[in-house]
């Protein structure tokens, strides 16, 4: 996943994001019932992502703790900023955090980013695989002229396929 840091801290920044994630729904829980309107409502929405984003977390801590880095999350978990939470995110969340939970929200989004980029990448190739072991999926593959196209470029981009089938 991130070379510059090992799996152990990885996994303990995630523990102590899912701890302070889940003291902060507490505080966002207080305040919606002493708030009103807008804010009493962004307070709700505050712990909806939250428990979206602390999933997200568990998932990774699930999947990286025993060290093999597995990749077998639920992507959907992991991407837990849709696009109507980002204004709530960076403009209600992001301002309330102290500089250090800043800091190590910051840190901890860029490791489920980039995980969600690798579990995503995971689940192509493993699909690709599978599909190309099995050869009624190779036919129908074959009979699509769009797929057909798209392997021929991606193999055109590659000089050592295109010698091993001259070489044929």
């Amino acid at each position: 996943m991130d070379g510059d840091m090992e799996i152990r801290d990885q996994v303990n920044l995630m523990r102590a994001v899912i701890g302070r994630k889940v003291m902060e729904m507490d505080d966002y829980d207080e305040r919606a019932t002493n708030e009103t309107g807008q804010d009493a409502e962004n307070c709700l929405d505050m712990i909806e992502f939250l428990k979206n984003d602390i999933a997200g977390y568990k998932t990774i801590v699930e999947d990286l703790k025993d060290g093999t880095n597995d990749m077998s999350g639920n992507l959907w978990d992991i991407a837990s900023l849709p696009e109507e939470s980002i204004t709530l995110y960076t403009e209600f969340y992001l301002p309330s955090l102290s500089n250090e939970d800043r800091e190590e929200e910051n840190g901890a989004m860029e490791l489920k980013a980039k995980y969600a980029v690798d579990l995503a990448k995971s689940y192509v190739m493993h699909t690709a695989r599978m599909a190309l072991m099995d050869p009624k999926i190779i036919d129908m593959i074959m009979a699509d002229e769009e797929l057909v196209t798209i392997i021929g470029g991606a193999i055109l981009d590659r000089p050592a396929l295109i010698a091993a089938l001259t070489n044929q």
